[in-house]
Parts: C-alpha cells; structure tokens; sequence
C-alpha cells in the first residue's frame, strides 16, 4: 500500500559567520563540478508541497544533490597494509551487495562509519599522528557484503573469504591494528540471539576467533565507532526505550551507563571526535548528547519540524581532518537530507536522474515521480583525498539504494570549518575551555588540570536519584586500617563504609544533609566520678527532617551510636561543619536562605547532649560546604553560586569576608571544602561542580584570608579496576593520616553525583592522598615555572 507523504517547508539556513555565507552563497550561484559523471545544476531555493508534486522556486539560491542508483545495493570496502605498522583505513561503497536487502537491513547499515585510522588501545595518539600520513605500497582491499536473513561475507584481494552464518543488523566496521597485525573489528547484532557481537578478523587471512558478546534487551537503534584512540564504542537503543552505552575495553563489553531515553528512536550515530551522540527521534526529531559519560543526562533538540518524521541519522568521523563536526539525517518524508556543520543546517534535495535521458530532464522543474526518493537511512563516508564528502541513502519505496557526492565547494566549506578561524569544531565543554585559554599567562596557569584515577568506590546508596551528598572520614586512632568513611544518604540514612569501600552500618534517621566528624569531645563528669574527663569522637549530620543537628558517638571500632538531636532555628537547615577546642564542638550549621548558626555541644554524663546558640551570619545567597582551619582559626565557607568566604572563628563577633569569586576555570556550583597539607603548605580543596573538577586554592599561612587558585583536578575512570570517574561532586573530605596499605599518605573521599560503569544508585569515591599529593605538585611546579619564565 503506497503511503502518503506531506513535506512542507524545509530547514532554511542559519549562517553565523560572514566567511561561510559567502562560501556557500559563491555556491549556490554557480554550478557546481563533480569529479563524477553526473553533472549538478543549481536551482531555486526548495519548497517540497508533496512527495508527488513540483519542486517550486523560492527567493534564495538552493543546491539539488543527484543520485547514483547502486544497482545491486550497498557494500563495504576497507583498507589495509599487510607490513604496516599505522594504517589509514577509510570505507568506501561499492555496488555488490544482494538485491534482496531487505528494509531493515539496509537501515541499519547507515551505521558503518567512515573507515579511519584506528588503532589498538596501546598505540599512542601522537604516534598514530606521526604516522598517519605515511604512503604504503601494499594496501589491500576487503570487501564486507550482509545479508540479513542469510549472513555476513567478508573477501579480500588476496583471495581469502570468510563468512559468519545467521541473521544479523550490521553495525559497524574498521580496520584495527595490534600485536603488528591489522584486523577487522566487525559489530553486528545478532536477530536470533538478541546480542551484540564484536568479531576480530585477521585482515590478511580473514580468519577469526569467537566472538566476544553482550545480551541485550533487543534492539531498535544501535550504532558503534572506532575513536582515534582506538576505543570501540556501542550504543544500544533497546526494546524498552532504554539506552544503553559500552566500551568494548580489553577484550570485553564494559557496560558504561544505561538510561530511559523513551520511545520513538529509529536510529543513532556517534561522533568520537566531539563525543556526541545524534539520536533520529520519528515523533521528535533530532537529539544531541555528550557520551561522556560523566556529563549530565540531558539532550538537546537539535531539529524539528512537525511534518516530516527523521528516521535515518550518520556523522562524517575522520582522523586526518582534525575536529571534523558534521552530521546528517533523513526523514522518507522529504526527497533530500539535512546537512549540519558548526556554522549551518541545511536542506538539500535528493534527485533521483536514473529514468531521465538527458540533463535537460534533470532540471529541479521536473515533475516525474520517480525524481523523488524516501530515505530512511543515510551514511557519510570522506574520500581517500580527506577532501570530498560523500553519502549513501535508500528510497523506502522502490528498496533501491543511491549514492551522491557533495559539490567539492560545499565539501571545502564544510570540512574547513569556514566559520571562524578561532572557533574549533568541538563539543561545547571544549569551546568553553578554549576562550578560556585565551587569557593572559595567570588564567592560562590557572587553567591547568591535572587528572588522577580513583582506588577505590563505595557501595551504592540505597536511594535513588540525587541521593548521596557528604562525606566525612573519621580516622581510627587504635587501628587506623580500621578507619570509616561515613557518609549521608539524604533521602533516609547515615551510613558508613570500610577503607575497601563497604558498606558496614546503615543508620535510618532522616534526610541528613551534610556530616562532619570531631575528636576528643569531651563528656561531662558527676561529683562521683574521679577519673579524667572522658573523651568520644562523634558525628554530627544536618536533619533536613526536623531542622536539627544529630549527634552520634563513634566508638573505637567505628560503630556509631545516635546520642540525640540539637534543634536549631533554620528554616530548612542544608550545610554543616565543625572543630573542637579545648573538648567542646563548635558546629556551624547553615539553610538555603544563607543563614549560618554556631552551636557549643555539650555532652552530659549519661550521654544526653545539648547545644548552646552563640552566634549567627548571613551570606548573600544559598552556602553548603565548609570547614575550619583550626590552626589558623579560619572557616572556609561556601556560597555555591558565589565562591568562598573566610571567618575568623576566634571570637563570636566576627563577621564573614568574602576571599575568592567563582571565576574561569573554577564554575558554580562550590559545594564541598577541605583542607590537605603537600610539602609543609595548606591546600584548600573546593568542588566545582560545572565541570567535574576540584579547585585546589593554596592558603598563606601567614594570612589565611588569601587564596591563590592553582587549577583544577579531575577524578578520571580506572577502567582496568572498573570504577568511573567523578561528576558533579557536593561534599567531600579529605585526610592526611596514614591510613595504612594504599593511603599512607592519606585519604580523598568525594561524592560522585553519576556513578556508571554500569549505572547504578550515587556512591563515593576514594582518591589515594598520594595522587593527590602528586597532582598538586605538579599544580605548584608549574607555578614556578611560570614566574620563573617572566
């Protein structure tokens, strides 16, 4: 049954730069020479009214795309070198593939991604770069051909044939190398089984092992790439609307991060270069995200327009054009393909010329149905030259497949980025950090960030969503390989957890916020007693059930026991923290409004406890973390949106000042705060929550109330161990007690706001205080360095 189409006005263009309009519109007014048989002529700008009527003139020039019918469908054909070392490999589409493709085939075939130059994960990024303009003189050919129903045929040049039996949706392919050895890393799912296959074939003689596997829930969109760093990356769009992201990491699936991503996805595809995700969304349109998989879970509408459902998407990826940004989708509601590049989208149409006998008959005014096409897929694929972009598309209709090669003018455009020499094509985070860099010599210091891995990660919360907050450790003085991480639960519970990152007690006492702890507190004597005042460590955690402090002694096994609750007079009390002096904690309590409260807690002899009110604050706007410098008599505290404010805590008269302001590379939100002491000097610590990363500020000590930004530290995943990175950090505590085995040299406990790989309910993350210690050097060498150099 023919299926009626409506198209109406298409995506008009959008140029934010002078350099590129004029490039285009040089275009536009000119015909445009192929390299090809097929000629290009240009035409009025293109309203589409209905699949089977006229193309009609508008005001603005346009380009009309004309297509080459593959005649036995689509193929692959990879690249490869039997003595080299670093290949350039790159796909191209050949006329060999089986007639009967049938539709669901040939939509996931827009998924193969442009053959490049991939590498085992062991081959440096700057050796491939040095090598990857080499020229070899034993490149061989493999040509890949699927067939749905039938299987998955593989032959090359050399004669050798190899042939995976069964039905399967083809995903992607490139041509790796390890070990002095090229192979093809074929992705594919498995319609019979539901699982993703990762096959490696010898290139040379196509022979290969088992393949490695990953059960899945089905699958309506899946797509795969190959990164410059040898990275093989899947998503899977499964049968329950969930998406989920793998790196296939040392021979294995690593499950990355799943998420609800709903209905309605018809096909996806990854940008390596960009770390981006587009989505082909029938009812939506286009989405974009980060697969970072420490980026927040947010996608953006990139495309819509009511009238036409997209149902195909591709990337152009490349590793010999540097930051190339270029994505495509199709929708069979329109006889053409949407262009996308830093600087434009673009419609331009499809022209099927197969049936017209002269170029006469090629003009935009024709009015033969079989001009017009109905894609669903659509794949991009950059010539051996790395300077003509191609693509290949179907006709939902007829089941035929055609090719198109771009105008070479509107591939230079695209592929030159004509859009400001100063702007790379890259993802958001990275345009945000290079304005940044163009600052003077001190914000380009400031700038640099120094990555550690984690050791260690707690057990999940048991809540779900933004869930785990703050942590605190407390240090065990009998037997410091016995010491806790205690950390809050704010939907429910306190919980604690060993130095292996398990969980041990679980106390269910409210939404406490924020926990800190204290040594040596003292505990009130009767006239009976005659013996030394006892001494308790205690927790203390704000009670966002009840406005209160809640008080706990820890024991000297770590077990800790609520002694009660102090009430304070906040309005929705948030952030805490406290010192002790002379046996009595002083805690300092704050609420959203900006409010500060200090409390002496006192410890009677039957454990009963009270707190005494001794002064209050305010701040501009809404503070959480804090912490006090007890040999400098300083509390940091932090206003999130704002930056960080000192308080001289020697008397209860003083009032706040305010010492660094939230500025590049440091973003808002600053959350959590703690001190760390490297080579006799005084680091504050802060999260920054915008970009996952820690500010570490070093303190005079001769004047506690100045900071000086040093840059930034990021938490990055240990994939070997399998523990992700960090996001998005509130709380976090930090020790420079010997803790025994991997903390000698201390402890870095932080919250981890997006725990994945795999996902799972928020967590902790535990940072040797020697990864810290090293990345701060290198901050406070390269500090020398610079002023060294001036």
């Amino acid at each position: 049954m023919t299926k009626q189409r409506h198209t109406k006005t298409v995506f008009k263009t959008t140029f934010t730069t002078a350099a590129l309009s004029s490039a285009l519109l040089t275009l536009f007014g000119c015909a445009a020479s192929h390299d090809t048989n097929t000629s290009t002529d240009t035409s009025a700008n293109i309203k589409l009214a209905h699949s089977e009527s006229q193309l009609v003139k508008a005001e603005s020039q346009d380009i009309a795309l004309p297509l080459t019918k593959l005649k036995n469908g689509l193929s692959l054909t990879l690249h490869y070198q039997t003595h080299a070392y670093h290949s350039n490999t790159k796909g191209t589409y050949e006329d060999t593939h089986a007639n009967n493709t049938s539709k669901d085939a040939r939509a996931n075939n827009k998924h193969n991604d442009a053959y490049k130059d991939t590498h085992a994960n062991n081959t440096s990024k700057d050796a491939r770069a040095n090598n990857k303009h080499k020229v070899y003189d034993d490149t061989h050919a493999i040509n890949i051909n699927v067939n749905e129903h039938k299987g998955i045929s593989l032959s090359n040049s050399e004669g050798k044939k190899h042939f995976i039996e069964g039905n399967y949706t083809f995903t992607n392919a490139d041509v790796v190398e390890s070990n002095s050895k090229q192979w093809v890393s074929l992705v594919v799912f498995n319609n019979n089984t539901q699982y993703i296959e990762v096959y490696r074939i010898n290139a040379a003689s196509l022979e290969g092992d088992q393949p490695q596997t990953q059960l899945t829930k089905g699958s309506e969109a899946i797509c795969a790439t190959t990164s410059s760093a040898g990275e093989l990356q899947i998503v899977n769009i499964d049968a329950t609307g969930t998406l989920n992201q793998y790196e296939f990491y040392n021979g294995r699936f690593l499950s990355l991060r799943d998420f609800a991503i709903g209905p309605g996805i018809k096909s996806c595809a990854i940008n390596a270069n960009t770390e981006t995700l587009y989505l082909a969304d029938e009812f939506a349109g286009v989405w974009q995200l980060d697969t970072d998989i420490e980026s927040e879970l947010a996608k953006t509408l990139i495309f819509h327009d009511q009238d036409v459902a997209i149902e195909g998407v591709a990337t152009l990826f490349s590793t010999t054009v540097d930051g190339v940004d270029i994505a495509a989708w199709v929708s069979p509601d329109a006889s053409g393909v949407w262009l996308k590049a830093p600087c434009l989208t673009q419609f331009f149409s499809l022209i099927n010329t197969a049936n017209e006998s002269n170029s006469a008959d090629r003009q935009l005014k024709a009015t033969n149905k079989s001009t017009f096409i109905q894609p669903e897929f659509i794949h991009l694929s950059l010539s051996e030259e790395g300077t003509h972009i191609s693509l290949v598309v179907d006709d939902d209709e007829s089941g035929d497949v055609f090719s198109a090669e771009l105008p070479s003018k509107l591939s230079a455009a695209l592929l030159n980025r004509q859009c400001d020499i100063h702007i790379k094509a890259t993802s958001p985070k990275e345009n945000h950090m290079e304005k940044a860099y163009t600052n003077n010599s001190a914000s380009q210091h400031a700038n640099l960030t120094i990555k550690v891995k984690p050791d260690v990660e707690t057990d999940p919360v048991e809540n779900h969503g933004d869930a785990a907050d703050d942590p605190a450790i407390w240090v065990n003085s009998h037997s410091a390989s016995q010491s806790r991480i205690i950390g809050t639960d704010k939907k429910g519970a306190l919980n604690s957890y060993d130095l292996a990152g398990k969980l041990v007690q679980s106390l269910p006492v409210g939404r406490v916020n924020n926990v800190d702890v204290g040594y040596k507190v003292s505990v009130a004597q009767t006239k009976a007693q005659q013996s030394d005042t006892p001494l308790i460590d205690i927790a203390v955690a704000s009670n966002r059930s009840n406005n209160s402090l809640s008080v706990f002694e820890i024991d000297k096994r770590g077990h800790m026991t609520q002694l009660g609750h102090i009430s304070t007079t906040l309005n929705d009390i948030y952030g805490m923290c406290l010192f002790v002096s002379d046996g009595v904690a002083h805690v300092f309590a704050n609420d959203t409004s900006g409010r500060f409260e200090r409390y002496n807690v006192t410890i009677a002899p039957d454990k009963t406890i009270d707190g005494r009110l001794t002064q209050s604050f305010s701040l501009p706007s809404q503070p959480e973390g804090c912490v006090v410098d007890t040999k400098t008599s300083t509390a940091y505290l932090g206003e999130e949106g704002a930056g960080i404010w000192a308080l001289d805590i020697t008397t209860n008269s003083n009032q706040p000042q305010f010492i660094a302001e939230i500025e590049a590379p440091v973003e808002a939100d600053v959350e959590g705060l703690a001190l760390f002491n490297v080579d006799a000097q005084t680091y504050l610590i802060a999260s920054s929550q915008g970009n996952n990363s820690y500010a570490i500020y070093h303190v005079h000590t001769e004047n506690p109330e100045v900071l000086e930004l040093m840059g930034l530290v990021q938490i990055t995943a240990d994939k070997a161990a399998q523990i992700d990175g960090v996001s998005e950090t509130d709380g976090l505590d930090v020790t420079n007690a010997n803790l025994g085995g991997r903390f000698t040299e201390g402890l870095w406990v932080v919250q981890d706001g997006r725990n994945v790989m795999p996902s799972e309910t928020q967590n902790f993350k535990l940072v040797a205080g020697a990864s810290l210690k090293d990345a701060i050097r290198k901050l406070a060498n390269a500090k020398r360095e610079r002023h060294s150099d001036m």
